[in-house]
């Protein structure tokens, strides 16, 4: 399945609509979005009618500004729901998903001072459907400075009241690959100005049908504009990856954790000529295990307890239940909590800003963190793209083998004579002496407890939370060094 949206700047110009022709043909998506059209509703009829997209809804310029259109082919079913001049809302009736799905396409004002409209459009149109919800187009604005390049300094209330209107509404960036920026000014030097004023953004429940979805910036010779490309594209033949072990927060809730670390430390249970590493190992393993045992899946864990709860809750007894009953509701509330903390943990998010501590935001967070991390695609040597496993590793590799690789340079020493030594005989030898167990120990309390484990898979808070364990064999083995 493939979107695109593109402010075009105008359909006015013959290259205009070929270059809109040649790219759907090219990708034959199931919506086209245009904003800035300029143009009226028979100049559209003949615009839809040459690209093959004889059905949509357009909504006419004002005068020779404005104007937007979404099309689709005949024969695909979807529902239209409501329109304006700053967007076009439709329900899409499958697609390439066996569900509905909400689509809506969006023109945020370009006069900032009235760009708080376009805001309470957008949480207009949230309270209106709880479908899986994409949203695309121009929405006008950025949502931090890192998104453009030149000119005077983006207002930061502008920015903030995007950021935060994207937020009540449950909105997440989908993220892009290509250029970074899709729109410039076309000036030069000093003058020249670049911003990222189109994306698309969607719902934590359309990234869940969805999860592929991949977007494009692609640069059109005749707009300013970039167009965007959504493409779908199910990975067919390819092994899953390995997952990879993590120490989750919520075990240290368990009395039951500490007693498997001691196990797998023990001196008289484990071979003394054991490294550390090999104690790690082996930890890793046997937590694995009683994970399986003791908490598996929380969200059926979850569905079970309160299916429990409901048949106490359903009984006429006034007092046989009500002790099982307080118990089962204090064992839903620590599976709720596990819950949280498992998706805060996964989702990097070392703020927790919503009052009820809304365990969707942390799920959508991770799962967008998720997939800005997973390599779709990579260009090869010859500027080639390679969008399949195999290829993606050969690239990689031959890249790092190359920067990697030494070319047996001549007058090493030579060069290095011409280098300043910037380590003083003192500075070296306290760098070398030999650290004690409570220079171990500070570090760990600067570090965060669940941010990014080492080679060990083993986040800090494991270290934190069973240091009388593994104190004595962890600092002999960084001594070792």
């Amino acid at each position: 399945m493939t979107i695109l949206s593109w402010n075009c700047r105008g359909l006015g110009s013959s290259l205009a609509v070929r270059t809109l022709t040649d790219e759907v043909k090219a990708r034959d998506p199931l919506l086209v979005f245009l904003a800035e059209t300029k143009a009226g509703e028979s100049k559209l009829k003949g615009v839809r009618n040459k690209i093959g997209y004889t059905q949509g809804i357009t909504v006419p310029s004002d005068g020779r500004s404005g104007g937007l259109a979404l099309m689709w082919r005949e024969g695909t079913d979807i529902d239209f729901k409501g329109c304006s001049n700053s967007h076009i809302d439709v329900v899409v009736n499958g697609g390439s998903a066996s569900t509905q799905w909400r689509a809506t396409g969006f023109y945020g004002n370009p006069n900032a001072g009235k760009r708080f409209i376009s805001w309470q459009l957008l949480e207009i149109l949230k309270e209106q459907s709880t479908l899986p919800w994409i949203v695309f187009g121009d929405f006008n604005e950025i949502l931090h400075p890192g998104e453009k390049i030149g000119g005077l300094d983006r207002d930061a209330k502008q920015m903030e009241d995007f950021r935060e209107c994207l937020s009540r509404c449950g909105l997440l960036d989908l993220g892009f690959f290509g250029q970074h920026h899709t729109w410039c000014n076309g000036r030069f030097g000093g003058q020249r100005t670049k911003l990222r004023l189109d994306r698309m953004v969607a719902n934590e429940a359309w990234t869940r049908i969805f999860p592929q979805a991949r977007i494009q910036h692609v640069s059109l010779s005749i707009s300013d504009h970039c167009l965007l490309v959504l493409s779908i594209k199910r990975r067919l033949h390819q092994k899953p990856a390995k997952k990879r072990f993590f120490f989750e927060e919520m075990w240290t809730r368990e009395d039951s954790c500490r007693e498997i670390v001691e196990s797998a430390w023990d001196p008289l249970r484990v071979d003394p000529e054991f490294k550390v590493t090999d104690r790690i190992k082996s930890c890793q393993i046997q937590l694995q295990n009683w994970n399986w045992n003791v908490f598996r899946n929380v969200h059926k864990v979850l569905r079970q307890k309160k299916e429990r709860l409901q048949l106490l809750e359903a009984r006429d007894s006034l007092h046989e239940d009500a002790e099982e009953i307080q118990r089962v509701k204090k064992e839903i509330n620590e599976v709720l909590m596990r819950e949280e903390i498992m998706w805060n943990q996964r989702s990097r998010a070392l703020w927790i800003k919503w009052g009820d501590r809304n365990t969707r935001f942390f799920h959508a967070t991770a799962n967008q963190r998720r997939r800005k991390n997973s390599i779709v695609g990579l260009q090869d040597a010859n500027g080639v793209r390679i969008e399949d496993k195999e290829g993606i590793e050969r690239i990689i590799m031959d890249y790092f083998t190359s920067i990697y690789r030494s070319d047996q340079p001549a007058s090493f020493e030579d060069s290095l004579s011409a280098i300043a030594n910037r380590v003083s005989s003192d500075m070296n030898a306290e760098l070398i002496a030999e650290f004690r167990a409570e220079e171990v120990w500070n570090a760990l309390q600067q570090m965060h407890p669940t941010k990014s484990p080492g080679p060990d898979s083993m986040s800090p808070i494991f270290f934190k939370n069973y240091w009388d364990i593994v104190e004595n064999y962890r600092v002999p083995a960084h001594k070792s060094m």
